[in-house]
């Protein structure tokens, strides 16, 4: 007893060394090829997805199966009701985690099925039988197309392309580097849950050149990475900025509640009269930034030239580069701090992102009473890139549409074609921003002004070509002219 108790005493008095923690390997990865998900990604992107890579969609319409048959079969599939959605509670609206739907466990469900009839029985309850067989039947009749196109002419290269991106993966150790990016958005993913990364082959450009980039073309659905590629390319490096891109949005996505909830709340009590535009321009501007670190790890600097195909985004990404993997490099997760410095450098870097249209489109509200809704709208969706768009119509007695027109969430953008008095009158009685303004309805005009809840765009046209020569003329403006706020239009 006495050995033991002087043991147990020794032992207690002995220093305690401090252990290095062990740098987690980060988040799984797989690399796969499936023919039956080449053919629904195929059939897919050839009906517009947003998702889609569009060369590939180009080849085909160039091709002898771009006929008359395969156009009502691909308005077929695009009328079908194959990714029911829904809200996820207390999620900010707006961010990716907010909403859901079928499309990643059903694109699971196409890597993991041998054939078409497996695949249909991998997803039952998942959609309606209804649409599974409608889904089949497109399937099927686009088969010979993808055999021909797709399939034949890249399976092998693509099998040959597998085990060696895979390898790139393991050796370059950029999973682990993942990681860091997983802390910086803190979000929930496991270690052991797997990233797929599914090859499929890109249609156009010359397929035997050595020097192709890897990709040019990702998308992430869940934890499955939708990799359109040039098979003969073992240009890993190059691509890798745009495969972790995407795979940034699905940490965003999984970034905890309370965080989500914490970061809307830094960003909008924030006094920046932009502070809405730098939380909108958040998620790619941040997802650029990780995709270029990570190319950053490899060729020791980021990409030369233009990162993102958009001036605001690519700008703020450069602006934030800094900041950004300043944390990621520390283990530091997002907080106020930085969302201060977030703002105050998209401030500094666009100082007139107030009243710049090409800025206020990106989250707009289109409201109409036209009796041809699209038609009034294009105009304005030719002339102004939006990433998030709310139609609406008609607009007298709407309550949903008239919330978000007093919100400032959405720049609303209100096209009147009729019951012009008695609409204008409306419009003057609940938003705060026209009630100074005197409207004669029996006049043509657009009237762009800032107003206490943001901007907001009123176009009062008799004839429906006012709404292009309005849409043209906002974009020869510019930007929100305080000084002349109401032009008549001929």
């Amino acid at each position: 007893m006495k050995r033991l108790l002087f043991l147990f005493i020794l032992l207690s008095s002995s220093p305690v060394w401090a252990q290095t923690p062990v740098a987690s390997p980060g988040p799984a990865v797989t690399v796969e090829v499936s023919r039956v998900h080449c053919l629904v990604r195929f059939v897919e992107t050839l009906a517009g997805s947003s998702g889609g890579y569009r060369g590939s969609r180009r080849a085909f319409e160039q091709s002898r199966f771009n006929t008359p048959a395969a156009r009502r079969w691909l308005r077929r599939y695009q009328n079908l009701d194959r990714e029911p959605g829904f809200d996820r509670e207390g999620y900010p609206v707006g961010r990716l985690g907010s909403q859901g739907n079928t499309n990643p466990a059903y694109m699971a469900a196409s890597a993991d099925a041998r054939d078409l009839a497996d695949l249909q029985r991998r997803t039952v309850g998942l959609l309606t039988n209804e649409v599974l067989a409608s889904l089949d039947s497109v399937y099927r009749f686009f088969t010979p197309a993808f055999d021909t196109l797709a399939w034949l002419p890249h399976a092998d290269e693509l099998a040959r392309l597998r085990p060696a991106y895979a390898e790139f993966l393991a050796q370059s150790r950029l999973m682990q580097k993942f990681g860091q990016l997983r802390t910086f958005y803190g979000s929930v993913w496991p270690d052991d849950l797997p990233y797929r990364i599914e090859l499929n082959p890109q249609l156009d450009g010359n397929q035997s050149v050595g020097n192709l980039t890897f990709t040019n073309h990702a998308w992430v659905s869940g934890n499955v990475v939708l990799l359109d590629c040039h098979p003969k390319s073992r240009s890993f490096a190059d691509g890798t900025g745009v495969v972790f891109h995407e795979m940034s949005h699905s940490l965003s996505a999984q970034q905890r509640l309370r965080l989500q909830q914490q970061l809307e709340g830094w960003y909008l009590r924030h006094p920046s009269p932009n502070r809405r535009s730098a939380y909108n321009l958040m998620e790619e501007a941040l997802a650029t930034v990780a995709g270029e670190w990570i190319y950053a790890q490899q060729k020791g600097q980021p990409e030369p030239g233009e990162w993102y195909n958009d001036d605001y985004i690519n700008r703020y990404a450069k602006a934030l580069y800094p900041l950004m993997t300043g944390y990621v490099e520390r283990s530091q997760t997002i907080d106020s701090l930085f969302v201060s410095q977030a703002i105050g450098l998209f401030d500094r870097t666009f100082p007139q992102a107030a009243t710049d249209y090409v800025n206020l489109f990106r989250k707009v509200l289109y409201w109409s009473n036209a009796e041809d809704f699209r038609a009034a709208i294009l105009p304005f969706q030719d002339r102004f890139r939006s990433s998030f768009t709310y139609t609406s119509t008609p607009i007298l007695n709407e309550a949903k549409p008239l919330a978000q027109a007093q919100s400032s969430e959405y720049f609303p953008v209100i096209l009147v074609a009729q019951d012009h008095k008695a609409t204008l009158d409306y419009l003057r009685k609940n938003l705060p921003a026209l009630r100074g303004q005197r409207l004669r309805p029996e006049k043509s005009f657009l009237l762009s002004i800032m107003g206490p809840n943001g901007p907001i765009i009123l176009v009062n046209a008799h004839d429906p070509a006012q709404f292009a020569a309005a849409a043209k003329l906002l974009e020869q403006q510019g930007h929100i002219d305080v000084k002349k706020p109401l032009v008549l239009l001929k």
